[in-house]
């Protein structure tokens, strides 16, 4: 893989389902890459969640299709590199095209600066948009602590109470006091977007940060077109009862 991400033709191919799951933070990522770097020629390709019973017992096993791991997200790099798993995708994308921020006279230790920034990545995917992807397979009772599988409610929100608190300690609208989004700022982005579409009862009391995250995410060229042109997908996962759960939730209030 080569080390510059400005000068030489770069081919980006995501496969994924047709719903934004463990891969809707870094396709906001894979949007503001291909606006910002000319060079870089983004595609993505779906698999369709309403025939995942019929035909990913077969795909899957075509590495081609599923990647390392037989299981999506799966990027593909200008077709001679594979890479799977959420994580891996992102920080390889921060990596090569700078999404890890800069130094700044409060967070000097580029080393230590990236720590923390995949801390926030990581606590947003792991700790809230998870929790929120297998509480919707779940179904729980979110008005019943005792529920099976509120402990997923539960956690997504305490969580994303974290990750306004130390937003809120920054400088800037973005985290570590950057002036430019990094790859924490994406993730936390869709962990409060995903929280707050499902419902109102996983978000802490005080989410003024990550309100204000959304704001200015929104306002970025090549957000403001995804959003503008209704390329979000409405549907989270591929559970089949997705739009029926989510309809009962609207519901309370």
């Amino acid at each position: 893989m080569s080390t510059s991400a400005d000068s030489d033709k770069i081919k980006l191919r995501l496969h994924y389902w047709d719903c934004r799951g463990r891969a809707q933070a870094f396709r906001y990522m894979l949007e503001d890459i291909a606006y910002t770097h000319k060079n870089v020629d983004y595609k993505e390709d779906y698999e369709l969640c309403e025939t995942i019973s019929n035909t990913w017992g077969e795909r899957r096993t075509d590495n081609t299709i599923s990647g390392p791991f037989r299981s999506l997200p799966v990027l593909h790099w200008n077709d001679t590199d594979t890479f799977g798993q959420t994580l891996t995708i992102a920080h390889i994308l921060a990596r090569k095209f700078n999404l890890y921020g800069k130094i700044t006279s409060t967070y000097n230790d580029p080393i230590l600066l990236e720590g923390n920034i995949n801390g926030i990545a990581t606590c947003a995917y792991t700790d809230v948009i998870t929790n929120i992807l297998q509480a919707i397979w779940a179904t729980p009772d979110i008005e019943d602590m005792h529920s099976p599988g509120y402990f997923q409610i539960a956690m997504a929100r305490d969580n994303l109470d974290s990750l306004n608190k130390i937003l809120k300690e920054s400088s800037t609208s973005f985290y570590y006091d950057q002036i430019e989004p990094t790859i924490a700022d994406y993730f936390a982005f869709e962990a409060y977007l995903m929280a707050r579409n499902m419902h109102r009862k996983l978000l802490p009391t005080n989410c003024e940060a990550l309100e204000k995250l959304e704001q200015i995410m929104k306002e970025r060229p090549a957000l403001a077109n995804y959003f503008q042109n209704n390329r979000l997908f409405k549907r989270i996962t591929a559970a089949p009862h997705e739009e029926e759960y989510l309809q009962k939730l609207s519901k309370i209030k």
